[in-house]
């Protein structure tokens, strides 16, 4: 119970960051624009809407919650709380997954509600959340903008379009590989056709992240003090 107030307490932070930092009116803005493409038609299904409004709001939600080199010096104060890292990592990820699960539904429902995009979309908030969290613990915000932009123009690239060519060349490998491997979206469109395969790798990721930031937030905290 007392692990799970530390949790809790982490979490309400995104509340004062919602509603006095730009982090609102970013997610606003993405909804807006990603419902705008949706109801263009084309390749934006509804399917393709909710799965990068679950990821690109995951990223924009880690690089608020703890991007800054504010929030990380921060932690060194946070940890002479009675709490844990773990706690501190769990709540940043729900400060950075849940906006973006809401906005995720949201913009399914604008679009033309479909249940397993949705279903989608929630896994792709809360693995890349995850990642992106880690990330940011590492190299701050660039390190969010880098990973939106790569997310928003080839995370829903399968892995063989991009090695299927007659010399795809070190970095097209390299490339392919983190999208095999890591939390991409081609993945987990294959969620919304009930793969407990692509699910699995949602939760692994997500889980991945949690663990890894913990270790980063103990670790910046010690530099900080």
């Amino acid at each position: 119970m007392h692990f799970l107030r530390c949790v809790l307490a982490e979490w309400a932070l995104v509340r004062p960051r919602l509603s006095r930092t730009r982090y609102g009116v970013g997610l606003l803005l993405l909804g807006a624009a990603l419902v705008w493409l949706g109801n263009r038609g084309g390749d934006a299904d509804a399917l393709a809407i909710a799965l990068h409004a679950g990821a690109l709001g995951g990223v924009l939600g880690a690089a608020f919650a703890a991007g800054s080199p504010a929030d990380r010096a921060a932690f060194a104060i946070t940890l002479t709380h009675p709490t844990t890292p773990l706690a501190v990592a769990c709540g940043r990820w729900l400060a950075a997954s849940i906006p973006a699960a809401v906005l995720t539904l949201a913009c399914t429902a604008l679009v033309g509600w479909e249940t397993g995009a949705a279903l989608a979309g929630l896994a792709a908030a809360a693995a890349v959340s995850g990642f992106a969290l880690a990330a940011v613990l590492v190299a701050g915000t660039p390190a969010a903008l880098v990973l939106f932009l790569c997310t928003a123009l080839a995370g829903a690239v399968p892995p063989e379009t991009i090695v299927g060519v007659a010399e795809p060349g070190a970095a097209r490998l390299a490339v392919a590989s983190i999208l095999e491997l890591g939390p991409a979206l081609w993945r987990y469109r294959e969620v919304a056709t009930g793969d407990i395969g692509a699910l699995i790798h949602a939760g692994a990721w997500a889980g991945l992240g949690i663990v890894l930031a913990s270790g980063l937030v103990r670790r910046a905290a010690r530099l900080a003090s």
